[in-house]
């Protein structure tokens, strides 16, 4: 039988174009190999393939089916796991997957499972490169909350990854963490009880390796395995590269001692590198009992974003910007005065400071309170829209709040910073500043009026910390350029027509308690997968409504109504999955889906309203179980009846059932289930 490597080079070009570049290194359960692909412009792109070898005992597969079973089994235990955590911003995102039959002497013995993600930097490697150990604690600390917000998306999903340790966490090009390698991950159906035990040794949880040596008073463990692992990583990264009880100089045959050390229950030291409070942090989540730990991957993350928040405010002294040529003069400068600075040239400080003439001397000129739109109207208005001219550089930074209509249609302004002293951000306070391209908000800010941002055609990039509870409606609309949003964690409800008309929108990630999201929240926008919480049980009307790249939606479990309009006009959409306690289905939900073809109503729904269907002219088979009791007028597709042309569409229902007497009525082509 052909090795691994040669027989993935007899399937190439793999997925229609990709081609082998080297080995880079194996996972849990299989080897990882880089591929590129070349378009007809040649512009190259990259990715990585895991294979899995799946070679099950003929003494259990007696027969190809029964091999083809185990075999299936075994492939789709990663497969599925990555397709439900696929679209999340800190899990490896899965782009396809392909199987193949390893054939020897003429049968099949086995089977070659590939799956095809995006190609990052393994943490493992980059430890390994410096010494073991990160650029600095702070990248510590950012790892920990970026893979704490992945586990809480696992975690919701009753996943349980089990194997958390540097060489399954990556990081991508942009600096952000993700997790990795689920191989051997838990899909809990429902429950976060496991009875299985499978890890690397030098992470594993004491409850796991307990359970694996036959420990029977250990009969579960839950997801608190995961943090504990996620701790000794952090430990690790914090303690110079060592381990608990590691040290430089230890014998490779007193390894197994220190493990068994940590396995036993023996009090840890606090990392060398962390200080009292991240040791804290680190020592609580690598705690021996589980009920001494987190409870969920979401208080560790809070408790990891608590420590770079100041306990108390210390308000500073206004930054001389301006001051080049004299620096020893503390001479107020204009930007001074109204509590803002700027980055500059020497140059353009010298030009500025020509300005401080003009300076008012007025006490509601002064730092703090509100930035109202008289204060910002004295600032100079310049026609210069380089992106290097310093005025269009603006950075609040000692205001507590911005004003409504603050900087409405300043069309100077290239990029905003906004400080930790803002905790409000007022009613289209930066609407339609027809150059701002970047939005920056520090920690601090709770709460954003209505239209604070819409309008700004050039907005490709905000940035809105966690501290936001509010947001008002249309904040985003009609920001054309706007590329991906992470929403804040504790925002609960989404505002009306918040993201509408934002064309290049393609990734929006939702906060872990979302509840709602408003009327035509995201209408027109350029989205192209949705992954929302099990919390969000409200969809407004027309909230995904023409949303032309849509292709992959997964609800709530927990949503009963689909709205009017909700996802009327989705070209792209060609299936869709029904939450099971769905219940209604209003009207025009879908109408317009050109792409979708086959759909399965949930038992339990009772009402399928007026056009739901309607103009879903690909739609080739319709499900409806005998719970619907009611179907609007014009539900399903025209092309369905029986006197036009191309007749298509089969409903299935069971005999005399509501849904069997209204396509009998209305000319549509029933059968029976």
């Amino acid at each position: 039988m052909p090795g691994l490597e040669e027989r993935l080079h007899q399937h190439e070009p793999l997925f229609g174009g990709w081609y082998l570049r080297g080995e880079i290194g194996s996972g849990s359960y299989g080897r990882v190999y880089r591929v590129e692909y070349q378009d007809l412009f040649g512009t190259v792109s990259t990715a990585a393939i895991k294979a899995i070898e799946i070679l099950p005992d003929h003494k259990l597969a007696a027969t190809p089916d029964k091999l083809k079973q185990l075999a299936y089994e075994a492939a789709m235990s990663e497969v599925e796991t990555l397709r439900r955590l696929r679209g999340l911003s800190n899990v490896v995102n899965m782009d396809d997957h392909a199987i193949f039959e390893i054939i020897e002497d003429g049968r099949v013995v086995g089977y070659d499972l590939l799956i095809r993600m995006e190609l990052l930097q393994n943490v493992g490697r980059i430890m390994r490169r410096n010494g073991g150990r990160l650029q600095s604690v702070e990248e510590a600390k950012k790892l920990g909350k970026d893979i704490c917000c992945g586990l809480i998306r696992c975690h919701q999903c009753d996943i349980l990854h089990r194997d958390i340790n540097p060489n399954n966490i990556f990081q991508n090009e942009f600096g952000d963490y993700k997790l990795g390698d689920f191989g051997i991950a838990k899909q809990l159906h429902g429950t976060l009880h496991a009875q299985t035990a499978i890890g690397t040794k030098q992470y594993v949880a004491p409850e796991v390796f307990n359970r694996k040596n036959g420990d029977l008073t250990t009969d579960y463990y839950d997801a608190r395995v995961d943090i504990y692992c996620l701790g000794l990583v952090l430990y690790q990264l914090a303690n110079d590269g060592y381990l608990p009880f590691y040290y430089e100089g230890l014998p490779r045959s007193a390894w197994e001692e220190a493990v068994m050390r940590r396995l036993s229950g023996e009090k840890l030291t606090p990392p060398s590198q962390a200080d009292e409070v991240f040791s804290q942090v680190i020592l609580k989540a690598c705690a021996y009992k589980p009920e001494d730990r987190f409870a969920s991957a979401q208080e560790m993350y809070e408790a990891i974003c608590q420590m770079d928040r100041p306990k108390t405010v210390v308000v500073t002294a206004p930054e001389q910007a301006l001051d080049f040529w004299h620096p020893q003069e503390q001479k107020k400068s204009i930007l001074h005065v109204f509590g803002l600075s700027v980055v500059s040239t020497p140059e353009m400080r010298y030009m500025a400071r020509k300005l401080d003439a003009r300076v008012l001397e007025r006490e509601d000129a002064l730092p703090g309170g509100a930035l109202t739109p008289r204060i910002a109207a004295r600032l100079p208005m310049w026609r210069i829209r380089a992106p290097w001219f310093p005025f269009n550089h603006l950075v609040i930074k000692e205001y507590t709040s911005i004003s409504d209509r603050a900087f409405r249609g300043r069309r100077d302004l290239v990029s905003a910073k906004i400080g930790g002293y803002v905790v409000q951000i007022g009613e289209e306070a930066f609407a339609r500043c027809g150059s701002l391209s970047e939005v920056r908000c520090e920690e601090g800010l709770e709460n954003i009026g209505k239209q604070a941002f819409a309008d700004n055609a050039k907005l490709t990039r905000c940035q809105l910390p966690e501290s936001v509870r509010e947001m008002g409606e249309q904040v985003f609309m009609g920001c054309s350029s706007l590329v991906s949003l992470r929403l804040p964690e504790q925002i609960e409800a989404l505002g009306e027509e918040l993201c509408a008309g934002c064309t290049a929108l393609y990734q929006v990630t939702f906060p872990t308690h979302l509840r709602s999201i408003g009327e035509n929240a995201f209408h027109g926008s350029g989205l192209q997968k949705i992954l929302l919480p099990d919390s969000c049980i409200r969809l407004g009307a027309g909230a995904f409504s023409d949303c032309k790249r849509l292709n992959s939606v997964q609800l709530s479990l927990r949503l009963a109504i689909i709205s009017e309009e909700c996802f009327a006009g989705c070209t792209a959409l060609q299936q869709f999955d029904f939450p099971f306690r769905l219940a209604e289905i209003r009207d025009r939900a879908f109408y317009g889906c050109t792409s979708l073809t086959k759909l399965v109503i949930p038992e339990g729904v009772r009402r399928i309203g007026v056009q739901a269907f309607a103009h879903c002219d690909s739609l080739q088979t319709i499900r409806i179980p005998d719970s619907v009791r009611q179907i609007g007028e014009n539900a399903f597709p025209s092309k369905g009846k029986r006197y036009f042309v191309g007749n298509r569409l089969t409903v299935i229902a069971n005999y005399n059932s509501y849904a069997w007497q209204y396509c009998r009525q209305n000319g549509i082509q029933v059968r029976e289930k």
